[in-house]
Parts: C-alpha cells; structure tokens; sequence
C-alpha cells in the first residue's frame, strides 16, 4: 500500500501540474498510429529498442505525445531515417546539451551525414562531427505538425495541440483541461460526447439543440471522430 500512495501522489502531482495523461491506446489514437507502433516506442521489443524514455511513474505525458506526433513526422515523410537515429538525436539532447524532451519544444530538425539533430529554437545544438563542419550541409526536415502546435514563451515547450479545425471552430488538445483530452475548443465538449449524441439524436442538428451548440460544432466532431478512425 505504501508503494501505491507513492504512485497516487505522483499521478496526482502531474495532474495538477497539467502535464496530461495518456494510456498507450489513447496516445495512439489521438496520434492516428497503431497502438503496436506507439508501445514499441515506448516499451520496444524483441525486434526495437524503445525511442522515448518513460519516468517511473509510467505515464504517457502530453509533452511525451507531442514527441510522437514528431516521430510519426520523420518517419512517415523521411522513412530513411531510422529509429536507431531518432533515438540517437534524443540521447544526445538529453546528455550532451542537457534538453530534455527536445522534439516537444520549438525547434528545428536537421539531417547531417545520415544522421538527425534537434535544435530547440533559441539554443546551439549545432556544433557536430567536429568543429570543422559547423552548420554547412546541414539539411533541414519538413515539419509541418508544428503549425499545430502552440509553445509556452518562458520554457519553450508545447502547450497547446490544435488537432482538428474547420472554419473558426477547432478542437484542441490543452495538458492543463480535461488531462489534455481533445475538446471542441469554444465550449468544452469532448468531440465523442456531440459525435454520439449524434448517433442518438439521427442528425447533427438534433444533436445541437440538446447540448445548446450549433450544428457545424457536431458536424465538425462527428468528422474528427471520423478522421481519428479512419488511421
């Protein structure tokens, strides 16, 4: 029991800290990857070793999701670039210039003689395969998911998810609102709560006038469920 008080603590210091809180299913899913692919990065397996570090308390942060939609990034636009590599990059953020969680700060991702590194905006992790080289041939990687992506102006870390928009509604993922599930940004409403009053309503604009929205919010939850289980 008292192993568990420890655990609870620690679970509950996270929550109020607004980090967020993910299983590895949920993670997969708001990522749209296989739940396979994410718990390998996290767990690894015969066949990988695991790319992200988990601290003791084995959660799934909202900084640690922001890390995968980065991987998925490389990986879907650049699949020559191997895990092994992404990995190598964390480490060395982590070791060698002392940034944790780089891939979830403003940054920008680099490939330098078949090897990736990760310069979080405002810092120098440039200096590489020795002073000779300094930045020339340094190619940077297309990172379109950073758009989505709203940093915090004192430590540079992601703090807001835009995972879904149409027009002026979005639905976006915040650590420090609902443990960072995804909410329909100008009420509150989770995209599964309009998307299966949907169902139960037989249309959108039944739907809205129960829950006092409009039926473009439906609409626009009903698709986002839609997207998500489309992957």
């Amino acid at each position: 029991m008292e192993g568990q008080s420890y655990l609870v603590i620690g679970i509950s210091d996270m929550i109020s800290g607004g980090t967020g809180l993910y299983t590895l299913r949920e993670t997969a899913r708001y990522a749209r990857m296989h739940p396979h692919t994410v718990s390998r990065w996290f767990k690894g397996d015969d066949y990988c070793r695991k790319v992200f570090l988990l601290d003791e308390s084995r959660i799934i942060t909202f900084l640690d999701f922001v890390q995968v939609l980065a991987v998925r990034n490389v990986r879907v636009h650049y699949p020559e670039i191997s895990l092994q590599k992404i990995r190598d990059a964390i480490t060395r953020a982590s070791d060698q210039f002392d940034v944790s969680y780089p891939f979830a700060r403003k940054h920008t991702t680099f490939v330098f003689d078949k090897e990736i590194w990760i310069r979080p905006t405002g810092q120098t992790i440039m200096q590489i395969s020795g002073s000779q080289h300094g930045q020339k041939g340094m190619v940077p990687l297309l990172e379109r998911f950073l758009k989505d992506i709203s940093f915090d102006a004192n430590t540079g870390l992601a703090e807001k998810y835009k995972a879904f928009e149409r027009g002026k509604h979005k639905i976006t993922m915040n650590p420090r609102m609902r443990f960072g599930e995804p909410l329909l940004d100008d009420c509150g409403y989770t995209p599964l709560t309009l998307f299966e009053a949907a169902k139960a309503e037989g249309s959108p604009e039944a739907a809205a006038k129960v829950y006092g929205v409009t039926p473009e919010q439906v609409e626009l939850c009903v698709d986002y469920c839609d997207y998500l289980e489309a992957a």
